[in-house]
């Protein structure tokens, strides 16, 4: 688990602020209060950290019959940190690539004017003979919203880029129940940058035992699991197919994020938040165990249920 401290450049320190009314002031047993019809209001001048939001330029670079041929791919907001790890993610649950082979190097191009040292702009380098995804880059450049592409039409496309559901008799009543009510507590003690800001999303990756493999922050909760499929893909070999990972997300589940599940091949996907009917529907389609409204008292499964053990 990358566990590196990002907190420098992911956020930052402001003045604020604050109004609040004053709690009224009880003079007797009948609960009359004192003062001007209680409209006293408090005012506080005070230090705040708030999470930074910068844009990511990612440039695509690839040989293509002896011609160099270099396109931006896109840019996308994000928090700073972990980019590499972002781009890694964003490119394979596009399936622009299939995993790092296909890249040769990732380095930034930034000019850093402001010496703040974001590193905003980056050059991706596929690796000799490897043509991306031209249809892809460009559904992406065209269209990327939070809610991903619309329908039936974006179920045929995931359909394409990953055409093997995740159904495997060896997921059978593997996850304990009592303990997966506890992962977004556990998330929840590695996000330094919410605990400071109170404004990303977080994303953990956990085993099949339950323990922790990856947690990332970023204010989008996209990318946030596209930092967390890019650690998986770089710092460890992908799992095998028998081998059963839980991604948690402290947010909503739209089908964008089904997709980039999908597309790492983690088959149990969890969100404190609900999912939508899309989302459902893409769970079905490749079998992944869907659970959302996970917290410490329960959580609603609305695909894989089978996966999922009451016994212990």
């Amino acid at each position: 688990m990358d566990t590196s401290d990002t907190t420098r450049t992911a956020v930052k320190t402001i003045n604020k602020v604050s109004y609040a009314l004053a709690k009224p002031k009880v003079v007797d047993s009948k609960n009359v209060f004192a003062g001007d019809n209680n409209t006293q209001i408090i005012r506080q001048v005070s230090a705040d950290m708030v999470i930074i939001e910068q844009p990511l330029k990612i440039n695509l670079a690839w040989q293509e019959q002896g011609e160099t041929k270099n396109i931006v791919f896109t840019i996308t907001m994000r928090t700073p940190g972990h980019d590499r790890l972002l781009i890694v993610g964003l490119l394979v649950s596009e399936g622009v690539i299939n995993g790092t082979d296909d890249v040769d190097f990732i380095e930034s191009n930034s000019e850093d004017l402001d010496s703040e040292g974001y590193n905003n702009e980056w050059l991706v380098q596929c690796t000799y003979n490897f043509i991306p995804d031209l249809a892809n880059i460009e559904r992406f450049m065209l269209s990327y919203s939070s809610c991903g592409l619309c329908g039936s039409t974006s179920l045929k496309k995931l359909r394409l880029k990953k055409q093997s559901n995740f159904t495997s008799i060896l997921h059978k009543r593997m996850v304990a129940v009592n303990s997966l009510l506890g992962l977004p507590k556990l998330m929840k003690q590695h996000q330094v940058l919410f605990t400071n800001t109170g404004g990303v999303h977080s994303a953990a990756l956990f085993n099949h035992k339950l323990a922790l493999q990856h947690v990332y922050e970023d204010i989008g909760r996209h990318n946030a699991v596209d930092k967390v499929t890019g650690a998986m893909l770089t710092m460890g070999k992908p799992s095998k197919a028998d081998d059963l990972q839980i991604l948690v997300v402290s947010s909503r589940i739209s089908f964008e994020i089904i997709q980039k599940t999908v597309m790492a091949g983690i088959q149990v996907l969890a969100g404190v938040g609900a999912p939508s009917d899309l989302a459902i529907k893409a769970a079905q389609q490749f079998d992944l165990t869907l659970i959302g409204f996970l917290n410490e008292q329960g959580c609603n499964v609305y695909h894989g249920n089978w996966r999922l053990n009451i016994d212990s």
